[in-house]
């Protein structure tokens, strides 16, 4: 059973879903003022949700990458998360996840890092990924931190984003994080998985009306076609669709997800490829509940999964609490 603040919370995700539903076209014909439309009214979503008590941020740049540093007093400089956030690698920024990431840092009692990275269309894969490098390298090479007090994590796209991160960091032989954390990971841009249907579309408050609208207008069934060049797309290239990678040698994972989401069968797929490759993982479903609810930080639904995000991470850095 939902708690009273989540039932007014998924209204408000109904009412962002239309204003992002406006914006829907065929790959390749976004216009830039369409995009910028849309991105515009995705950043606002920040002032129908609170901030943590005493959360502050701090704009610079890692590896290029415009990044906000957001803390609360219970932040622990010496433990950290890099942190992307979603948006199908089309919309999204710091400052829309700022009041969620705020609650994350409380309850964590981390220090997070949200890299502003570049977005499609204007800038198509792999750009999303060597941003997502650049940021990860610029805090141990240009900040001091050691791998070992780095988490790396993200929401949607975002988990993908961290997911495909730690790929191609192991291909370049860096030093690797300590965990990873994902929120909903879109790990199958493809859509091969089983909840990438109409009946699990009508239970998402937030993107399943944007799918419908892809399959339905443009008879398309996936959305890869948004980042990703036409001739560029391959579905098994695990840094476009990690369902599809190798991810022996992984730092330990957890993932959480809505059951009553789209991109459900992203997150059970990814399981499977843990359990395949020996990754030490921790796996949540929240029943009734839908695609990145922890948007809003203040519901009683989020702060349960922040803190189970807390135990997981004080398991591998810093001292245990």
């Amino acid at each position: 059973m939902l708690s009273e603040k989540a039932e007014k919370t998924k209204n408000i995700y109904k009412r962002m879903s239309f204003f992002l539903s406006l914006g829907v076209a065929e790959p390749g014909n976004v216009s830039k003022f369409m995009a910028g439309f849309v991105r515009y009214n995705f950043n606002n979503m920040a002032k129908f949700f609170s901030l943590a008590k005493g959360a502050k941020y701090e704009e610079l740049v890692l590896g290029g990458v415009p990044t906000w540093k957001v803390t609360t007093p219970n932040s622990d400089p010496k433990k950290i998360l890099l942190f992307f956030h979603g948006g199908a690698y089309m919309v999204g920024s710091p400052k829309a996840y700022y009041p969620m990431m705020s609650y994350m840092a409380d309850i964590t009692g981390f220090t997070i890092f949200v890299p502003d990275y570049r977005l499609a269309p204007e800038n198509l894969f792999p750009s999303q990924l060597e941003d997502g490098v650049a940021t990860y390298k610029a805090l141990i090479d240009d900040h001091g931190y050691s791998n070992d007090e780095i988490a790396i994590g993200g929401d949607s796209a975002g988990g993908n984003l961290s997911l495909v991160t730690f790929l191609k960091l192991r291909e370049l032989n860096e030093a690797l994080p300590a965990a990873i954390i994902c929120i909903s990971p879109w790990a199958d841009p493809g859509a091969t998985g089983e909840s990438y249907n109409e009946e699990m579309a009508d239970k998402d408050p937030l993107i399943g009306p944007l799918f419908k609208k892809i399959w339905n207008k443009f008879n398309m069934k996936s959305a890869i076609g948004y980042y990703v060049k036409k001739e560029d797309i391959d579905q098994s290239n695990p840094l476009i669709c990690p369902i599809n990678g190798d991810f022996s040698g992984c730092p330990p994972v957890m993932i959480q997800v809505g059951a009553d989401e789209l991109l459900l069968s992203d997150s059970r797929s990814m399981i499977k490829v843990f359990e395949r490759d020996g990754v030490v993982h921790e796996y949540k479903e929240w029943e009734n509940l839908w695609h990145v609810f922890q948007l809003d930080g203040e519901m009683e639904e989020s702060t349960k999964s922040f803190e189970m995000f807390r135990d997981f991470l004080n398991s591998y850095i810093g001292t245990k609490v």
